[in-house]
């Protein structure tokens, strides 16, 4: 019986330790958001292009850089994706770029692609443009036409499907990009909120400050945007 009154104490103090040390860090966490806030610095890198918000409602104006990986990328991320790509390679990973700018043309093609191969498999026009959106944005919503955007696969597999996420270089990424200001810009769990399926390939470019700070949050763009921003965009939760 004393034994049994000693662990229930034990395990009450235990219970009574643990919830204080939750308290402590959400109460640092919380106070670390309240001075981000209050520090929070607008940024055009910050952009939203999503099913929402249009390329021609964005104050946002693209500059190209070629890089030698073959494709285009703002001037404002360009040097940062190239560090990035080239410390992945050096970890021992083997990232392939597979995409990166893309223009209204190339983006309108793409969608029409998807969309006709859903028609081909039966589905009503309604269904098609449904399902298709949350894979290849429409003409005009898409951030690959920022040039903040990239796709990047592994060299041993190259789908740009979930199994992705499994390869030495999209965990690498997943671990690192937040470094050199990138972020997984549509992970696993947001599709309600950002309309696009989970995209293990998918990186965009935010800048350092804000992309380590979603890093620690765990949140997506849409998700901070609202939290440190919520008058500079329209946040849509999609069921």
């Amino acid at each position: 019986m004393q034994a049994y009154e000693k662990n229930r104490k034990k395990a009450i103090l235990i219970g009574v330790l643990g919830g204080l040390l939750c308290l402590v860090i959400i109460g640092l966490l919380a106070a670390r958001v309240l001075i981000w806030s209050k520090d929070r610095q607008e940024t055009r890198l910050l952009v939203l292009v999503n099913d929402w918000n249009s390329m021609d409602s964005a104050d946002f104006k693209v500059k190209l850089k070629k890089l030698s990986c073959g494709i285009e990328l703002d001037t404002r991320c360009a040097a940062d994706f190239e560090q990035m790509l080239s410390d992945c390679c050096i970890a021992g990973c083997d990232p392939v770029v597979l995409d990166g700018y893309r223009s209204r043309d190339e983006q309108d093609r793409l969608y029409n692609n998807e969309y006709r191969q859903y028609i081909s498999q039966g589905k009503t026009p309604q269904e098609a443009m449904a399902l298709t959106v949350r894979k290849v944005p429409r003409p005009g919503r898409s951030e690959h036409e920022l040039g903040l955007s990239v796709d990047i696969a592994d060299g041993k597999y190259r789908e740009l499907d979930e199994k992705q996420a499994e390869t030495d270089t999209a965990k690498w990424l997943m671990e690192n990009s937040w470094r050199y200001g990138f972020v997984l810009r549509y992970p696993e769990g947001t599709e309600g909120i950002t309309g696009m399926i989970y995209q293990p390939w998918h990186y965009r470019y935010v800048g350092k400050k804000a992309a380590e700070q979603m890093n620690e949050l765990d949140i997506c763009l849409e998700e901070y945007l609202q939290m440190f921003f919520p008058e500079n965009a329209v946040i849509v939760h999609r069921k």
